[in-house]
């Protein structure tokens, strides 16, 4: 055995066994005075003593019997007998020459030291090797790591749907704030032309940059370069394609489409030209709706623009129609 096993053990018994003795001197100082008023003191003392000789093999075949595994059941009650005496013992010397205090803590003294013992050796019988603490330390590590990395995902999960959800009210308050200011702009706007009505309107300022001169731009692209005087856009789409002949609007009422235009929106999304009568996409949905949407000044309303989108042709579910004409709208707001 090195001497830190030595040592170890020294330490894990200590407590025991000083409290052990401890319980067995005042034992013999208690039993001795009482007995010398009822004997003489030497065979008063000799009593004590043997009272604690048997006492103390008793406890030490109990703790041979614990650490075997053995069932000692003699020295077990013996062990329990005398413990119960001793408790009883120091609590009325206690009393009978000196304080009810003293009583108390003489007679706790048997009481924790039977406890320490016991605790003591249940721990040194029950010691396990070195390899199998290894492998529960393992089996614990283990565990602690999976506890630690679901409690991780978990919080992760949490943060993204707190974040979607922020995310998401920050987008329905831009909408709100956004359609607030259009109803004051149309407030605003009827007021004004209430206020100053006028018989001359003249045509609208045309937008500094519209889909048919982004086609036009782009058009001009060449895997040279680009031509003197145009800026790069985007090296990565096509030139436009020859705008292609289109039969001209059927419907009654509205204002003359420029078909030609509709080529060169279509070339600016990266879809092939829409044809009237036939099947459209959801990119050419939204490239006929956005076309027909500005083909005058102010923009088409939805049940405008739809009655224009079937004059000219074109044919879909009114339900899609209308989807693709309130994301339209989203996306420009």
């Amino acid at each position: 055995m090195s001497w830190k096993e030595a040592a170890r053990r020294a330490v894990h018994w200590s407590l025991p066994v000083g409290l052990t003795g401890l319980s067995l001197g005042w034992t013999v100082y208690a039993v001795g005075e009482i007995l010398t008023h009822q004997a003489p003191a030497e065979l008063a003392l000799t009593v004590a003593v043997i009272y604690d000789a048997v006492w103390l093999y008793a406890l030490a075949m109990e703790t041979a019997h614990r650490r075997q595994g053995s069932k000692g059941t003699l020295p077990a009650v013996l062990g329990w007998v005398f413990l119960v005496t001793s408790v009883g013992v120091l609590f009325t010397h206690g009393l009978m020459y000196a304080s009810p205090v003293v009583a108390v803590i003489g007679a706790a003294v048997p009481a924790a030291a039977k406890a320490t013992l016991v605790m003591a050796v249940e721990r040194d019988a029950t010691r396990i090797s070195g390899g199998a603490q290894k492998q529960i330390d393992a089996v614990r590590s283990a565990t602690r790591d999976q506890v630690a990395i679901g409690r991780a995902v978990t919080r992760a999960k949490t943060e993204r749907q707190k974040t979607a959800a922020a995310l998401e009210r920050e987008e329905r308050k831009a909408r709100g704030e956004a359609q607030k200011v259009r109803h004051e702009a149309a407030e605003e706007l009827t007021k004004v032309t209430a206020e100053h009505p006028v018989t001359d309107v003249p045509q609208e300022v045309p937008a500094l940059f519209s889909d048919e001169d982004l086609a036009r731009v782009l058009g001009q692209w060449t895997d040279g370069g680009v031509s003197p005087g145009v800026s790069p856009v985007s090296p990565q789409v096509s030139p436009v394609s020859p705008t292609p002949e289109l039969p001209p609007s059927q419907g009654a009422g509205h204002t003359p489409l420029d078909w030609d235009a509709l080529a060169g929106v279509a070339s600016v999304a990266g879809v092939e030209t829409p044809q009237p009568g036939e099947p459209l996409s959801e990119e050419q949905l939204t490239v006929v709706l956005r076309w027909l949407r500005h083909a005058d000044n102010p923009p088409l309303s939805y049940r405008k623009a739809l009655a224009a989108y079937r004059a000219a042709g074109f044919s879909a579910k009114e339900e899609r129609v209308r989807k693709a004409y309130a994301a339209l709208e989203d996306a420009e707001a």
